[in-house]
């Protein structure tokens, strides 16, 4: 991890909010060994706050707890009252300070200081929230348009397949939207006349998932559709465009996302059923089988980056 970096964005975030609400504060962070990583003081910030900034940043670094909850653990008789005597009293109690942790552990302190005790906890709070900007709005893929040349024999096909019609709209001779949807689907398609410009049978690649590839494939031949027998690939992950690069039948342990069969519609736009017996999450437990060596390995590296970072302040 990039402790600079990730202090240089904490700093960022806290001054932005500081400026926001009109108050002018210093911003420390102290890494677990009481080095300064990074020390910031507003231009016009009082010039006391970088000292009481690097003093919250050390007691929460070094401590592991908000310094505004140290107060009564300082007292005569408490468990942190000795501590106060300490390393020349850079120790501090007072409300601006927070850790900051990494995956549950601990790797430095931040610490606010300029207003008043109030205003240096609720900068410091809000800063070390995700900023609104930052969190993605849901985006969820609804509809695909199909290239076809025949639209009636489109819709006859794809009726075939057992697929909900939704829409047959037309304007004309000229304007023409009809909409399928595949059982349990959240996704549409969408063909017609004059609803795209690019060639008939050109789409390829569209997955459809299964929970059992088998039983879909002898639906679709008891229906009359041809379709491929089954196959995997051998690297586990997806699978290659060309057939050389395949293995004939389903995954030989019948893993989650690893076994395939295709099928293709009058004009040649190219499907694909893929079987999903369990789905990923981000994250597979130790001893999870579901899937193939490969993928389980792509998606534990993908983890690894992606270190979780606790902000409560």
């Amino acid at each position: 991890m990039d402790l600079l970096a990730y202090a240089k964005d904490i700093s960022s975030r806290i001054e932005a909010q500081a400026a926001r609400v009109n108050v002018l504060v210093a911003i420390s962070i102290i890494d677990v060994h009481g080095n300064i990583i990074l020390k910031h003081r507003m231009n016009g910030a009082p010039v006391f706050a970088a000292d009481l900034s690097e003093r919250k940043a050390y007691t929460s670094a070094l401590v592991g707890i908000r310094t505004a909850d140290m107060s009564p653990l300082v007292q005569p008789g408490q468990p942190l009252f000795p501590m106060m005597s300490v390393s020349g009293g850079k120790y501090f109690s007072m409300g601006g300070g927070a850790p900051l942790k990494v995956d549950g552990q601990l790797v430095a302190g931040v610490g606010v200081s300029g207003g008043t005790v109030d205003q240096d906890v609720e900068i410091l709070e809000a800063g070390l929230r995700e900023p609104a900007a930052a969190r993605i709005p849901d985006m969820t893929l609804e509809v695909v348009v199909i290239p076809v040349s025949d639209v009636d024999r489109a819709k006859r096909f794809y009726g075939g397949l057992g697929w909900r019609l939704d829409i047959d709209y037309a304007t004309g001779n000229d304007y023409r939207v009809i909409q399928f949807t595949p059982p349990g689907s959240g996704c549409s398609i969408i063909f017609g006349t004059n609803v795209t410009t690019a060639a008939p049978g050109s789409a390829t690649g569209l997955h459809l998932i299964v929970s059992d590839i088998e039983a879909t494939r002898r639906d679709l031949l008891r229906r009359g559709v041809a379709i491929s027998e089954l196959f995997h690939d051998a690297g586990g992950v997806f699978h290659h465009a060309v057939s050389k690069d395949l293995r004939s039948g389903p995954n030989p342990e019948r893993k989650s996302y690893a076994s395939y069969a295709s099928y293709s519609d009058p004009d040649g736009n190219a499907w694909v059923f893929q079987e999903v017996t369990a789905r990923l999450t981000g994250h597979i437990a130790p001893g999870d089988t579901s899937f193939t060596p490969e993928l389980t390995n792509v998606v534990r590296g993908a983890s690894a980056l992606k270190p979780g970072i606790e902000r409560k302040a």
